[in-house]
């Protein structure tokens, strides 16, 4: 089999063909950058260079050193490189991506991701001290029996919630990197960031307008939480890499769809460590102040309950997102599993009955 044979292009001169290592070669030394454009053998069109996997380990899921660049193996027949296509006018959002890509990568999506867990994690042992004290308060300032009972049953849930989402959490990445998928363009990994960032930066705004002009005070650390997350999902759109997802091979129709809602589903399973990390740091911000409101004065005692209960509620609804993330991630994957059947069933139909490939094969010789 002759070895793959790779053309690539900068400022639009085309250059090759060269080898896939001397291509990784070039790639390391700087000749050849992620926007430069690339071809081989069986593609239907140029590609940026950054989507090629293995050639840039910033876009690009983890290779073995010294790999080359994967590849699928050209058919017999003999063709030149087409041409290098006119450089297209770029949009405005095409040149913010390419500078945020570089700055925000993989390495720190993922740094994000363990942080935020962490802070999930410990901060829900912080709430399980503020909730004893708490419980404490309102046995001295009010109902002595219920305070202390429902502070009890409240300490029980919260430590079991807390093993069980690390737990879950480390489930999750694992399914994660075991499940890989591919998608022939950028196209909805960058709407999916663009959108992102603009519905997080709403959501902020809505939250801040709603604590000044009603005093919604509550609900700014969620919205706060709600930015961030939806600034995280926007970070893993433009690292594919961070979902085991390749950019740049070709595909039917149905697989494409398939890729792509696999793609989008990925996205939001990769929020979870976030979301519960953000929601669980919230709702110790909620307990913290409902604890200091039975000493603000009167009327202090009835909003300190309903702010406890709200603290209560969304750490809860924070702890329960990695288990029932991960529930959700099985179901899909089943689903998905009948999907890719259900697409490959015509042409196990075509196979004659009551005889496998290899007979087929050996009628045909």
């Amino acid at each position: 089999m002759n070895p793959v044979e790779w053309y690539y292009a900068r400022d639009n001169k085309q250059a090759g063909p060269v080898s896939a290592v001397d291509l990784k070669q070039l790639a390391a030394a700087g000749q050849l950058r992620p926007d430069d454009l690339v071809w081989r053998e069986g593609m239907t069109e140029w590609s940026a260079a950054r989507n090629v996997r293995g050639l840039f380990e910033e876009s690009a899921a983890p290779a073995p050193a010294g790999s080359p660049p994967e590849a699928v193996a050209p058919t017999p027949a003999v063709s030149a490189a087409p041409q290098v296509p006119a450089a297209p006018m770029r949009h405005p959002f095409d040149s913010l991506m390419d500078w945020f890509r570089p700055r925000f990568d993989a390495r720190l999506v993922d740094s994000i991701a363990r942080f935020f867990r962490t802070c999930g994690s410990y901060g829900l042992l912080v709430a399980i001290v503020l909730g004893a004290a708490f419980s404490v308060i309102m046995a001295f300032k009010a109902d002595p029996v219920g305070s202390l009972l429902s502070g009890a049953i409240m300490l029980v849930v919260l430590v079991v919630l807390q093993y069980v989402a690390g737990k879950f959490c480390d489930a999750l990445d694992r399914l994660n990197l075991a499940t890989a998928g591919s998608l022939p363009s950028t196209l909805i990994p960058d709407g999916l960031a663009l959108l992102s960032k603009a519905l997080g930066v709403a959501v902020l705004l809505s939250s801040i307008i709603a604590a000044v002009q009603i005093s919604a005070y509550a609900a700014l650390p969620f919205g706060i939480a709600a930015f961030l997350v939806l600034c995280y999902l926007s970070l893993v759109a433009m690292n594919p890499a961070t979902l085991n997802y390749s950019i740049g091979a070709q595909s039917g129709a149905g697989e494409e769809a398939i890729g792509a809602v696999t793609f989008l589903f990925k996205a939001l399973m990769r929020l979870v460590p976030v979301a519960f990390g953000s929601g669980v740091v919230c709702g110790v911000l909620l307990l913290g102040f409902a604890c200091y409101l039975p000493f603000s004065g009167e009327g202090g005692l009835s909003v300190a309950q309903i702010t406890w209960k709200t603290a209560v509620y969304g750490l809860i609804f924070s702890a329960l997102l990695p288990p029932a993330a991960y529930l959700i991630f099985l179901l899909y994957s089943l689903l998905h599993d009948l999907c890719r059947a259900i697409l490959v069933l015509p042409s196990k139909l075509d196979t004659p009955a009551g005889k496998d490939a290899d007979e087929v094969d050996g009628d045909e010789e």
